[in-house]
């Protein structure tokens, strides 16, 4: 193990390495602002970003891993009058250089994973009366709002558009702004009518308890919108909205072994309309809760109409069930909802892995149209937003 040497950098660098001690698997790289990274040979070598070995990052590479030595090392290190870390390899003498930010936005220590890691707003009923609003033309017209807007989703699951024109197609152009419309056995775009001719119950005036959409499907849904072209007259159908995450994480507080047994078994779920009008019999299985690699609650699966026979061993029919009682308790309860009534050229866009939806009961010709779009795509023009826009974005 080498002592520490002294790295004088410009002082308009951003982040800027203070020192870098060399050890025998990695380097010990010691910021200004007093933060410490290690970063091992290995992956230093495979992350090299020179025309010969291409950008992991991005996803074009040509440096295969199978041609690294496990236990390479620095020949050399340097600092250039950039600021920027120069790495020559023993062996083929091969010249690496990563720029501080990008050796900063991508380090692994435990502290800057946990900056990185998502952390949504949990919300209830106290959200009432505070929902913030988005022009729709802005939207549209500016980058920065609709960064702003987008951000907001991924905060707090939802966001309320105003002015949007009533006209029947204009969902589609709202979709487009958020990424592509699914389409689906119902067709790109989904009209809500009351009509005697339902086949679900979302064609019905029906009050209808708080839920995801289509957990049937495979893959899920990403975001849920509704656009109202025209509200009920009788002031009735309001819309109702519950954070899933808040919901989950209040479980897990007060009953820890429900929320673990909803975290581990799959719950069937069903749509089969089979007949003369509808060849449709789609089935999939979904945790009621889903956990990323850190523990953290990444999504909720609720949908207790569309719920099939449960099929798990007979030990854990009982406690399962119980389980389910006990969130589904917590998602219906009065404090949870969130309660906006649409009114005509308002939209609303949902997080489907996360928010649930309902309805109240209503008398009158309420028409909502609306349509699914895919959630990979509203993610990817999240970052490409913070990338163009947020000049900070790679220092957190």
């Amino acid at each position: 193990m080498n002592r520490p040497i002294r790295i004088e950098t410009p002082s308009k660098q951003r982040p800027s390495i203070e020192s870098i001690e060399r050890q025998k698997r990695n380097l010990s790289v010691r910021w200004e602002d007093g933060h410490q990274s290690l970063f091992h040979h290995i992956w230093l070598r495979d992350n090299c970003t020179c025309s010969q070995c291409g950008d992991r990052s991005g996803g074009h590479r040509y440096l295969e891993l199978g041609s690294v030595d496990p236990d390479i090392a620095p020949e050399e290190l340097s600092i250039d009058s950039s600021g920027s870390l120069q790495i020559r390899w023993q062996g083929d003498g091969h010249l690496s250089s990563y720029t501080p930010a990008w050796l900063r936005e991508h380090c692994y220590s435990s502290d800057s994973i946990v900056r990185r890691r998502q952390q949504p707003v949990l919300w209830d009923s106290t959200l009432n009366g505070k929902i913030h609003e988005w022009d729709y033309e802005q939207v549209l017209a500016e980058d920065s709002t609709r960064l702003q807007m987008f951000q907001h989703i991924n905060d707090y699951g939802f966001a309320i558009i105003n002015a949007v024109p009533t006209l029947e197609d204009q969902i589609e152009s709202l979709a487009s702004a958020f990424g592509f419309i699914r389409e689906t056995h119902y067709g790109r775009i989904f009209d809500l009518i009351s009509t005697p001719q339902q086949r679900i119950l979302a064609q019905t005036a029906h009050a209808i308890r708080p839920h995801n959409d289509e957990l049937f499907r495979d893959p899920i849904p990403g975001l849920f919108m509704m656009h109202c072209l025209r509200a009920s007259e009788c002031g009735g159908g309001a819309s109702i909205l519950v954070d899933g995450f808040s919901a989950a994480q209040r479980l897990r507080s007060e009953h820890e072994e429900m929320f673990d047994l909803l975290c581990r078994v799959p719950i069937p779920h069903r749509r089969f309309l089979v007949d003369d009008v509808d060849d449709v019999a789609l089935s999939a299985n979904w945790r009621s809760i889903e956990l990323d690699r850190y523990g953290d609650i990444k999504a909720v699966h609720i949908n207790e109409r569309t719920m099939a026979p449960l099929d798990t061993d007979e030990n854990s029919v009982e406690p399962v069930y119980q389980a389910l009682q006990q969130l589904l308790a917590l998602v219906y309860a009065p404090e949870t909802c969130v309660t906006y009534r649409l009114e005509a050229g308002q939209a609303a866009v949902m997080d489907n892995h996360r928010v649930l939806h309902a309805r109240a009961a209503f008398n009158g010709n309420r028409h909502i149209r609306q349509c699914h779009v895919d959630r990979d795509e509203f993610f990817s023009r999240l970052r490409a937003l913070r990338r163009r826009l947020d000049s900070d974005q790679v220092y957190r």
